[in-house]
């Protein structure tokens, strides 16, 4: 009797292949590698035991980052590059202030 041994899989709710299938995709040419700029922070808010900190880049690339009041927010971080003109660094936290009432 020949046993045949199963192969490797990893699928994507045991949470070992995450990331696998966009590395291969990016090997494999399918997809692009994301491009990168550097965001700075444009502001920190405090409201209700929670803070925000709002990022901005290249073209008016935004990030904002949402955790507990007096975390630590990096004054720069890499960010994707995502020029968005209908935003600004104030609707982020507006919106930040609305979601926490």
């Amino acid at each position: 009797m020949v046993m045949v041994p199963a192969g490797a899989h990893a699928d994507n709710g045991s949470g070992l292949g995450l990331g696998f299938k966009q590395m291969q995709k990016l090997w494999n040419g399918l997809i692009e590698k994301p491009r990168m700029t550097v965001c700075r922070l444009a502001t920190r808010q405090t409201y209700k035991k929670k803070q925000i900190c709002v990022y901005a880049g290249a073209n008016r690339t935004y990030v904002a980052i949402y955790n507990d009041a007096g975390a630590f927010c990096a004054g720069e971080m890499q960010c994707k590059y995502r020029p968005d003109r209908s935003k600004k660094v104030a609707d982020y936290v507006v919106a930040f202030r609305k979601s926490q009432d």
